[in-house]
């Protein structure tokens, strides 16, 4: 239970403009879940997501994109590659690119999301 006070508690954080206390509550959860889940686990990928959110909030983009680089590399083990949460973390990344002006890098992402997303739901799906 302590993790999801964690998890919440810097969700708060942020949407209260405390992004630096955000990121320290969700530092915690990660390495409770790290520990006690293991790191094939989607909870412990979803705690790297939100981590590189929050510092992609701090504008800290090398350090955003690391945690969702691992964040993509975890749910793929955890859930496989054609996971509906893989798709949607590639557009969090591509996002993040576009944000600092890396349009070829971000459009590469999206286009890597559309297909796995057609693929999984497909081409007609609403969303």
């Amino acid at each position: 239970m302590f993790v999801l006070c964690y998890r919440y508690l810097a969700m708060v954080l942020y949407h209260a403009g405390d992004t630096a206390g955000a990121i320290v509550q969700q530092h915690r959860e990660l390495i409770i879940n790290e520990r006690c889940l293991g790191l094939d686990h989607p909870d412990t990928a979803h705690s790297y997501g939100n981590m590189a959110l929050f510092y992609h909030g701090l504008n800290q983009t090398e350090l955003a994109l690391r945690h969702m680089s691992r964040t993509l590399l975890l749910l793929s083990l955890a859930s496989g590659p054609d996971h509906p949460d893989v798709a949607a973390t590639l557009i969090n990344v591509a996002m993040m690119y576009q944000d600092a002006s890396n349009m070829n890098t971000a459009l590469r992402y999206l286009q890597e999301a559309l297909m796995k997303n057609e693929r999984l739901l497909g081409p007609d799906h609403v969303q």
